[in-house]
């Protein structure tokens, strides 16, 4: 097939590598020229130094060079720059189907799929799961999800990607892959403020399996189906992300864990860290849909109002001790 990959970063040059391997066309819009012609001409990504971009990948600056003659396209931004990027070029699309790669929100919480829905008029598919693209790029086995509408078009986009290590299952639940894809950041960024503050596995395990608990109650209200938060999308992207050294959502909470101010941090990435984003957008399903997210709150506290992360434990465990003491006898 031939694809567009919209997004040269490291995610981008992961898929796009995966994709040629399997004898697939690829073109990749970067935003930035310099880095576009670097890419083009030396074959490598620098945020992933160690990988060689096949000579079937072809890299520009310009997006109608990168979106003329494609069947697909791959939107691989980070999460706030969905709407404009595909605002700005929606006149370059046909029918082909989208494949959104990000992971965070639209204006207003709205989902990535039905962002971009509104915008073009081929299907909108997700593809989420548990791939760090240090290790994808260099083909040590990985499993992903594609998500979408079921019938033959997901089909061939499932063929054109798998293979013996990238092994593609597939869900018609988009709705439940999204918000797993958006808000295990979240949980990443809570265990590297554990990390950072050496608080201790039992902590993280804590985190984790009450951070997983909300995110299956947003889920659940907003259509999601249960079965996805222990799959591939679920549990299995909440693993890799919140224990892996190449999170770096977790190291944004390491550093903020150590003392330095999250703003300091952010600068010094020259990657983004959606779970950052991503919690800016999401403590406003509290109000939204009527839940009670503590865990989403309490990092919401630390990281923008100054909250201490033992105090934020703390809390938790009262509310969650409270909520299951049984009542005494009289």
């Amino acid at each position: 097939m031939k694809f567009a990959i919209l997004g040269g970063g490291s995610w981008g040059s992961a898929l796009a590598i995966t994709l040629a391997k399997n004898n697939n066309s690829v073109k990749v819009w970067e935003f930035f020229p310099e880095q576009a012609q670097e890419m083009q001409e030396k074959r490598v990504c620098k945020l992933l130094p160690d990988a060689t971009l096949p000579d079937n990948i072809f890299i520009s600056h310009k997006i109608e060079e990168v979106l003329f003659d494609t069947e697909a396209v791959l939107l691989v931004v980070p999460s706030d720059k969905v709407e404009a990027t595909i605002g700005n070029a929606k006149h370059l699309f046909s029918d082909q189907p989208v494949i959104i790669c990000s992971k965070g929100f639209g204006e207003g919480l709205q989902l990535l799929s039905e962002s971009v829905q509104k915008q073009v008029g081929g299907n909108a598919y997700c593809l989420y799961g548990p791939t760090h693209a240090e290790e994808v790029c260099h083909g040590m086995f990985s499993g992903i999800v594609l998500a979408g509408k079921e019938g033959k078009e997901r089909q061939l986009l499932q063929e054109a990607f798998h293979s013996p290590v990238f092994n593609v299952e597939v869900s018609d639940d988009i709705i439940g892959v999204q918000l797993c894809a958006a808000l295990k950041n979240i949980l990443a960024v809570f265990v590297g403020v554990l990390d950072g503050k050496r608080l201790g596995d039992n902590a993280k395990a804590y985190v984790i399996t009450k951070g997983l608990d909300e995110i299956k109650m947003i889920g659940l209200k907003m259509g999601a189906k249960p079965e996805t938060f222990y799959g591939l999308a679920g549990i299995g992207d909440v693993i890799v992300t919140a224990t892996s050294k190449h999170s770096r959502n977790r190291h944004v909470g390491e550093q903020v864990g150590k003392g330095k101010k999250l703003e300091e941090v952010l600068a010094e990435m020259n990657m983004v860290a959606e779970g950052v984003t991503a919690l800016k957008r999401a403590i406003g399903f509290k109000e939204k849909l009527g839940l009670h997210l503590p865990l989403i709150e309490g990092l919401y506290q630390i990281l923008f109002e100054g909250k201490d992360v033992e105090e934020v434990l703390a809390h938790l465990s009262m509310r969650s001790g409270k909520a299951q003491l049984p009542a005494l006898r009289t």
